[in-house]
């Protein structure tokens, strides 16, 4: 059950991306530097609007090598600029044609749609388009309100009631409890943000096309159903054999080892069996098992994330997002991957 909820979860629970500081200070607007340096810039008007196709897979690889996709989705997200001064924008991001097909779960593309097509995130920027905050996070708390017993309702008609019910799971208790988890501020701020972030990511500052940069991030949740962080140092860098006069192409890497990522896979198969431990047998029991278990079969997880950016150097908008995040899970019976892919494109829209 708690697969099936998480299917809602995808979209309002993003926890890639966390706000980078701006480095010095810069010009008004993007170009490319007569002293080999590039500086990222907005350069907007109220009005001006960017659309951007989106597409995301996800795809498992077993120790055999079979590939199977778990989940697809795509959608037309909307970037219109609807305030603009000499020190500020806010941009309001919406969306529309939003398809999500988790092929592991029961919840249908249709509910996705509905419930991602009323969300409409308005952030604002500094005059450099450098991400300062969430501007209506208590409009989108209100909105993810109403939209939670949707989601609930479409899972709980695709699961066994007499099974449900052994399980002591009713659609109150489950609509209370998602409601709680997801309707925080800081959830709400983090998710949205994801889907902001990384096309604004680089703003505000100024790079030399020989060096390359390092800045801490904090990664969350990197499993599902986790809590708590991961620093990680991002090491990006202007690719300058594809930037020019007009663009630069910014490409990132970071990579977390089995010391900082076991304790989340840890974490979330505990989460994933609460529900049904069996009379009698207490979480701390469970959780000395499960340890013993990873123990045994000398059980490992690695994670490693790689991404390119390109950005318009006249305008600021970001024309192209591409993102690669592989997670490994080795043990004695082998070798898994999870392989999750997104691209963001600009079109003529």
């Amino acid at each position: 059950m708690t697969d099936t909820i998480s299917l809602f979860t995808m979209k309002m629970k993003r926890f890639l991306f966390a706000v980078l500081s701006a480095f010095l200070p810069f010009l008004a607007f993007g170009q490319m530097m007569p002293d080999s340096t590039v500086q990222v810039c907005a350069y907007w008007q109220k009005g001006d609007r960017a659309v951007y196709e989106c597409k995301s897979t996800t795809v498992t690889i077993d120790k055999d090598g079979n590939e199977k996709t778990t989940q697809a989705s795509s959608e037309t997200r909307i970037f219109d600029v609807i305030d603009a001064t000499e020190h500020s924008y806010v941009l309001q991001t919406s969306y529309k044609d939003v398809f999500n097909s988790n092929m592991s779960l029961g919840v249908g593309a249709d509910v996705f749609g509905k419930v991602a097509e009323g969300i409409v995130i308005k952030t604002q920027t500094n005059e450099f388009g450098t991400v300062q905050g969430l501007v209506n996070v208590e409009e989108l708390t209100e909105a993810l309100k109403q939209t939670i017993p949707l989601s609930v309702d479409a899972a709980l008609a695709r699961q066994d009631k007499k099974a449900l019910k052994e399980l002591g799971l009713t659609r109150e208790g489950l609509i209370d409890t998602y409601t709680d988890q997801l309707c925080r501020p800081e959830t709400i701020t983090m998710a949205c943000l994801d889907d902001v972030l990384p096309l604004l990511f680089y703003h505000g500052t100024r790079l030399s096309l020989k060096d390359e940069y390092t800045v801490k991030q904090e990664l969350h949740n990197p499993f599902p159903n986790t809590t708590g962080t991961i620093q990680v140092d991002m090491h990006f860098w202007v690719d300058e054999e594809l930037s020019d006069s007009t663009s630069v192409v910014i490409r990132s890497y970071f990579q977390v080892d089995n010391e900082a990522m076991l304790p989340f896979l840890r974490e979330s198969v505990l989460s994933m069996t609460t529900s049904i431990i069996p009379e009698g047998v207490s979480p701390e029991e469970v959780g000395k098992e499960l340890d013993a278990g990873i123990a045994e079969a000398h059980m490992q997880a690695t994670m490693e994330q790689f991404s390119a950016t390109e950005i318009d150097l006249a305008t600021g908008w970001t024309t192209q997002w591409w993102n690669k995040r592989r997670v490994t899970i080795t043990s004695d019976e082998g070798e898994t991957q999870t392989v999750a892919e997104k691209e963001v494109i600009i079109t003529d829209e």
